[in-house]
């Protein structure tokens, strides 16, 4: 039996309480645990000749000596997802588990490095940086070279990008703080002129680590604003840019032919919601066909989606390369003003 074979043969109903039991601390992200069960399910197996193995083996391993046995599969982080999925099951003749057992302890190791593309291509950039000295550098220039591109985009569209000495004070104080924290450990052999030098750029990096987070955002947002459903202007939009807090998302539905993207989103944020406890939420929700209102199921994602937020901001966008499936990028925020004040017929909307 082939790992592609194994989640056929399981439901994640079946699975989420076998994750649950041996891994606690994946309750909160059960949600991101359902989108890499069904991407798996939907994804094409393909072999890559430099996999680590063919295999995946099934054993009862210790953590370490005073701890019991657990359920582990190995090898199974670290490769292409594609080839995970052809890999042979081979299991121990101790292992006395069931099948949702078992597919339960394969996706925790394949979700080891991310849920989806998106979240491992990060990981994986962050794991070959070890955060010191030449490695910082790095993380620096990605981001600037990230930040310049989409502010280019923006300016491009008309949009205004905010300088250093244009953010708040208490966000300028937080960038400062953050990079006084870093730089401490290493500043103690330096002479004043290239303490000072580093010190700027450590507190650049933090400030273009969070400008390329909103910018990115606004970026892919801007579509969107031209279409005539919508009511926000880029301006609106960069007031993003004076934010306390910021966290950016992006889920897509992996819906069966069963179902569509709008209703599966709806069950998994029944199933488990966003937990944000920040005040404000602005939403991009892309659909494959284009409809001049909300269809009800739309309105209820919506609602489900921003939950007890202060106040929220939706867009609505047209994909058709989407097909039956929906995305949704969200920001959620702290901000002593909401983006724009509009009544979107539903609870839990900018007020």
């Amino acid at each position: 039996m082939t790992f592609k074979e194994l989640l056929n043969s399981v439901t994640f109903e079946e699975v989420a309480p076998c994750l649950l039991h041996m891994h606690p601390d994946a309750e909160g992200n059960l949600k991101w645990y359902k989108i890499h069960f069904d991407m798996l399910r939907q994804m094409t197996p393909k072999h890559h000749d430099d996999a680590n193995s063919d295999v995946c083996h099934i054993s009862m391993n210790k953590w370490d000596e005073d701890s019991e046995p657990h359920l582990d599969a190995h090898p199974m982080e670290g490769d292409y997802w594609e080839h995970s999925l052809t890999k042979e099951i081979v299991i121990d003749p101790e292992v006395k588990a069931t099948n949702a057992e078992i597919a339960a302890c394969c996706i925790w190791h394949t979700s080891f490095y991310g849920f989806v593309r998106e979240h491992q291509e990060e990981e994986f950039r962050f794991f070959k940086l070890d955060k010191y000295h030449k490695d910082r550098w790095d993380d620096f220039v990605y981001n600037k070279v990230r930040a310049e591109r989409y502010f280019s985009v923006i300016r491009r569209n008309g949009g205004y990008i905010p300088s250093v000495k244009e953010l708040a004070p208490s966000k300028k104080q937080e960038l400062f703080n953050k990079a006084k924290d870093y730089f401490w450990c290493i500043s103690a052999s330096m002479n004043r002129i290239k303490r000072k030098k580093m010190f700027r750029r450590e507190f650049m990096a933090h400030y273009y680590e969070r400008m390329a987070a909103i910018s990115r955002f606004i970026v892919q947002a801007i579509p969107a604003l031209s279409d005539e459903r919508n009511n926000m202007s880029l301006d609106q939009l960069c007031g993003l840019f004076q934010s306390d807090l910021f966290n950016p998302e992006t889920i897509t539905s992996y819906a069966d032919e069963n179902t569509n993207g709008v209703k599966y989103l709806c069950e998994l944020l029944e199933m488990e919601d966003i937990n944000t406890s920040l005040d404000r939420m602005v939403v991009v929700l892309t659909t494959g066909e284009y409809h001049k209102e909300l269809t009800e199921d739309e309105q209820n994602l919506c609602k489900l989606l921003i939950g007890n937020c202060k106040s929220s901001d939706i867009l609505v966008a047209t994909d058709p390369s989407l097909g039956r499936q929906v995305r949704i990028d969200y920001a959620t925020f702290n901000s002593k003003e909401p983006l724009v004040n509009k009544d979107y017929g539903f609870k839990n909307t900018t007020t």
